[in-house]
């Protein structure tokens, strides 16, 4: 069974994800850059090896970012990433589902759909809303079509055994959601159209 380390780390090797899924990826932290204050405090939900943090901090370098990490192995390849490349960030292990021993951020962000890689829904959002004055959530929608679905969950080292509505049953993996607009609309924030979703800003 291949462990998260395998799968979450190729969610953002963007020349190997289908060229819409880049798309995607580049679209969302472009307009992040543009709707988070100056010098805010900041917390991602899920920073796996640093990727996004580095990206958002190369237009953005007056954001004070902490990453949170549920695998001891993502909160160290994170810091090695941001070392090598001259970037500082705060990077903690922790599980967004139970409390976490930060507090007080500007914003709470959750990238990618990595959301729908979390069992516990309800526990995620109502954590991310204690711990931020406003929560950023981008998801995949409708526009992740089955056929796109598929070949995006290739890319990243996933089989997908069978798509009950939106969620996707993975072979020997957590299965992963995707959301309908009705969904983002009971978080009852202002929602951006995504290539492949929905960026929702709650708060």
């Amino acid at each position: 069974m291949p462990t998260a380390d395998d799968i979450y780390i190729h969610c953002d090797e963007l020349d190997n994800i289908p060229p819409i899924c880049k798309k995607n990826w580049e679209f969302e932290i472009s307009l992040l850059a543009t709707k988070l204050k100056p010098n805010a405090k900041v917390l991602q939900v899920g920073c796996m090896d640093g990727t996004r943090i580095i990206a958002l901090l190369n237009t953005r370098p007056d954001l004070d970012i902490t990453g949170l990490d549920i695998e001891q192995s993502m909160v160290d390849s994170c810091n090695a990433n941001l070392e090598k490349v001259g970037k500082k960030a705060t990077v903690i292990l922790g599980d967004i589902t139970k409390p976490v021993p930060v507090s007080d951020f500007d914003y709470v962000i959750c990238l990618n759909n990595t959301l729908g890689y979390i069992p516990d829904q309800e526990a995620s959002l109502k954590n991310m809303k204690n711990l931020g004055e406003k929560v950023i959530i981008s998801v995949f929608g409708e526009g992740f079509d089955d056929e796109i679905s598929k070949s995006y969950f290739t890319s990243i080292g996933l089989t997908v055994q069978s798509i009950d509505g939106d969620m996707f049953v993975m072979d020997d993996f957590v299965n992963v959601l995707r959301y309908s607009k009705d969904v983002v609309d009971n978080w009852d924030g202002k929602i951006t159209y995504t290539p492949l979703g929905y960026f929702c800003e709650i708060g």
